[in-house]
């Protein structure tokens, strides 16, 4: 027994080793990149986040992307929130395995009870289900979903960053392609608002917005960014989407948004769009959507919702995280954006 739990020490000590390279490797990078185009970060500043980073959390292991949000905002910020940290601490102590269903688009609906998530239908464990869950033939599949529309959009359980999401019509469409994926949940294509046209890509436009349960049960948002994608995607890439602030209180965009290696830009790079002076449209019934959906799941504490608005105006919700949301972009642009909910103090309990 003694040897066992000495290989499961070591074994995690190699995991957290290489949890903390990677993002070290990550923020690095982006720092290289920011560095580029502001200037070296200074030496006082590098020291001061080396210096909070200690004094904060314990360890300088969490230091670099305190570095990579103070160059993007040229100056050091106290209650910034680590990604690394924030995935180490944070999530399992806000959103445990609770968080986790989120993984299973199959529940989403059910789970909120709601219908502003745009599924027709589901492929889950070998079986073909309606929207309301009933199991029906695979010859009814395809009159169900193309009935209305024109595609489908198919997207696996745990998909992430443009991964894991595929686009069929009725040509297209093929029950052992399906089979041959895994589970996951079919949505109609949404047709966005003429707003987002103005930036060129058939992609479909979305914005993140990440809402918190703060100790007394209140929902509050705490930061907003645009997600566009580039000239010829069928949908946005994490690794080649164009971000953009948007201003919490007003859907207002920021006069510079953020190319995937921290590069600032004034506008879309493929149509030359600027951002600045442009409003979301209907942002505040989006806002509110989440605050009441998240209502409905006070134990998850914060969750990060991907949304749209379609040609009629109605906000559409593409998925929502509950585990690993990203907070790492709103941090260095719109950070602190958490600093009130008391997580620095999360790792004294480990």
């Amino acid at each position: 027994m003694k040897i066992i739990h000495s290989l499961k020490l070591v074994m995690s000590k190699a995991e957290t080793w290489r949890f903390h390279f990677l993002h070290k490797r990550e923020a690095n990078e982006i720092l290289c990149q920011i560095e580029k185009e502001k200037g070296k970060l200074s030496v006082q500043l590098r020291k001061r986040a080396s210096e909070y980073a200690l004094d904060v959390f314990g360890t300088e292991r969490y230091a670099p992307w305190l570095y990579v949000y103070t160059a993007f905002a040229g100056t050091f910020k106290e209650g910034w929130i680590p990604d690394n940290y924030y995935r180490e601490i944070v999530v399992p102590k806000t959103q445990g395995a609770y968080g986790k269903l989120s993984f299973n688009n199959m529940l989403t609906n059910s789970f909120f009870k709601t219908e502003q998530f745009p599924d027709s239908a589901y492929f889950i464990n070998g079986q073909w289900l309606s929207k309301d869950l009933r199991i029906v033939p695979f010859s009814q599949i395809k009159e169900i979903l193309f009935q209305n529309h024109a595609e489908v959009v198919f997207k696996l359980d745990q998909s992430f960053q443009g991964k894991g999401i595929y686009l069929f019509n009725k040509a297209t469409f093929e029950e052992k392609v399906i089979r041959r994926l895994g589970n996951g949940v079919f949505q109609y294509r949404v047709q966005q608002h003429g707003f987002f046209d103005d930036f060129g890509s058939s992609a479909l436009a979305t914005f993140r917005l990440t809402t918190v349960i703060d100790p007394l049960g209140n929902p509050s948002l705490r930061s907003a960014y645009l997600k566009l994608g580039r000239q010829g995607e069928t949908h946005i890439h994490a690794n080649a989407a164009v971000s953009v602030p948007i201003k919490i209180s007003s859907g207002k965009l920021a006069d510079e948004g953020h190319l995937t290696n921290g590069t600032t830009t004034l506008c879309h790079p493929d149509t030359k769009t600027n951002f600045k002076g442009k409003i979301i449209p209907n942002f505040g019934e989006a806002v509110q959507l989440c605050k009441d959906l998240h209502l409905k799941a006070p134990y998850i504490r914060i969750i990060g919702w991907d949304v749209a608005i379609d040609y009629l105006g109605k906000v559409q919700l593409l998925e929502w995280n509950g585990y690993h949301n990203d907070i790492k972009y709103s941090e260095a642009t719109q950070g602190p954006c958490f600093a009130d909910l008391g997580w620095e103090q999360l790792w004294k309990d480990n």
